[in-house]
């Protein structure tokens, strides 16, 4: 770690993380495998491919940005793989979530794939001086998976020089950019491969050398691009900042290719567990929860199965949504060996309620979850969940919809009033029926006979006619009688079959 004295407090101060060789980095991360082995990444159409990045262990085997794939195979003990542009939009998207908690404001470097620069003005009081928040920022970024040098400096321009430079944590008090950079290489600057051959020509290797010429002289001879090269060099360019919006949901998605086809859904399901980890720890720095996963499963032979996991509630237990997944799979088989996976969150406010102390309790969201996935596997996706019903005339017309709890609601007192329900025979029991005007005046029921000492109706519902689905009824709801019991019931007359029926009791 480089560090100079003391800050001056109170001025504007940027810090920037710079991964260096990001695109090396996001495809070791993919592949940890990769780590220990020398490898490097080709981009364009094939034949004309070429070299992208290498790590430093392809490098010091010969390895060069620019070389044709076939070059590059030449190299013994160097694996070459294709860059893809998707692994590396998702650990942009990372690092940026990650610069967002340390800073409202954050700019992209463009020049920098996966470089973002932060106004870290006013943030003392949440993670202490510039140099304490440079290393919790650094430590942060290891902890997702990535080596990033981060630099603070008062001078934008400079301390993105300054990351692209010096390894580790540097941070540079006011005006002492000069300094500061004067030992860097030229090449910080960014430079056009015209301008780097110019300076090569010169003689001119670091910062420091090309800062020391005149002003005057470097815009004769490099015209007004030289001038803002020799202000970097200096630490002096000015910047305004263009604050990035921060895109939270891009980060949601976690993808692993795998080496050999895979058919065991263990072996998938030890994959999923780290990967649903993952997401789940970004997730939880937002305070947020999982409202549902979807899983793509690449097949050998180029197929893809997709399936989608809502629980009922967002969560934020690992177990419960692997097991979740799981049961799903199980249900719906892939159907071939898995070559690659794709996992995809989406985020919601976690649950809470704040229930009453004389309300029944109600069982844990995760292991209702379990419960209703298991009975899913069981009778099938269509005969487990709340039943709805539908916008239709028909008696009894509903349909299954996902299970999802309505928030409780909040009373001021107690209600004791108890709704009449009918409790519905299904099927629907057979009776007899004697008419006195049309009107039902006795019942035979279950062996008995019953006086209808009340009636009401009758209520007659048809529809369908165009199919052969087509129904019609004729319902009442009458008060039978005997001796010794009671009993409020709806009957109901169907003219195609000329049948009585009894559809219900009331309780």
């Amino acid at each position: 770690m480089e560090l100079w004295n003391t800050v001056v407090e109170g001025t504007v101060m940027y810090a920037v993380l710079h991964p260096p060789n990001f695109a090396a980095q996001v495809a070791a991360q993919q592949r940890p495998e990769l780590r220990k082995r020398a490898f490097a990444l080709v981009d364009g159409e094939p034949p004309t491919e070429v070299v992208v990045a290498a790590n430093k262990a392809a490098r010091s085997g010969g390895i060069e940005a620019g070389m044709s794939r076939l070059q590059a195979e030449t190299v013994p003990g160097v694996i070459i793989l294709r860059r893809v542009q998707k692994d590396e939009l998702t650990a942009e998207a990372i690092l940026h979530t990650i610069a967002c908690m340390f800073s409202p404001r954050v700019e992209c470097v463009e020049s920098d794939a996966g470089t973002y620069a932060l106004d870290i003005r006013g943030m003392n009081g949440l993670f202490g001086d510039e140099t304490q928040l440079a290393n919790k920022l650094r430590r942060r970024i290891m902890t997702a998976g990535f080596l990033a040098n981060v630099a603070v400096a008062e001078n934008f321009d400079a301390a993105v020089c300054l990351a692209r430079g010096r390894t580790g944590v540097s941070v540079i008090p006011s005006g002492q950019e000069a300094n500061a950079l004067r030992d860097l290489p030229l090449h910080v600057l960014n430079l056009s491969e015209d301008h780097a051959e110019t300076f090569k020509a010169w003689g001119i290797r670091t910062c420091g050398q090309f800062a020391a010429l005149a002003e005057i002289d470097v815009i004769s001879r490099l015209g007004p691009g030289g001038r803002q090269l020799h202000a970097l060099a200096r630490g002096e360019w000015p910047h305004l900042m263009f604050p990035m919006e921060p895109s939270f949901e891009d980060t949601l998605v976690e993808r692993t290719e795998l080496d050999f086809p895979v058919e065991a859904l263990e072996s998938l399901l030890f994959l999923l567990r780290c990967m649903t980890d993952v997401l789940l720890e970004r997730v939880k720095t937002k305070a947020r929860a999982i409202a549902s996963l979807r899983i793509v499963l690449k097949l050998d032979g180029g197929k893809r199965h997709e399936r989608v996991v809502r629980p009922a509630l967002p969560l934020q237990d690992t177990p419960t949504l692997l097991k979740l997944l799981q049961l799903d799979l199980e249900t719906h088989r892939p159907g071939g060996a898995t070559v690659g996976l794709e996992l995809y969150a989406q985020s919601a406010t976690p649950y809470r309620a704040q229930h009453g102390l004389f309300l029944p309790q109600a069982p844990e969201p995760g292991r209702l979850e379990v419960l209703l996935a298991r009975l899913r596997k069981l009778l099938g996706d269509e005969r487990v969940g709340s039943v709805e019903l539908k916008d239709d005339h028909r008696p009894n017309a509903f349909r299954i919809v996902p299970f999802a709890p309505a928030p409780p609601k909040k009373t001021d007192q107690p209600s004791f009033s108890v709704a009449t329900s009918l409790r519905v025979c299904r099927p629907p029991q057979a009776v007899s029926v004697i008419l006195v005007a049309n009107t039902p005046a006795r019942v035979f029921w279950d062996n008995q006979r019953y006086a209808v000492r009340e009636i009401a109706g009758p209520w007659r519902v048809s529809g369908q006619w165009w199919s052969e689905a087509n129904w019609c009824r004729e319902e009442w709801d009458v008060r039978l009688e005997t001796q010794d019991t009671e009993r409020v019931c709806r009957i109901a007359y169907d003219p195609r079959s000329r049948c009585w029926y009894l559809q219900g009791t009331y309780d």
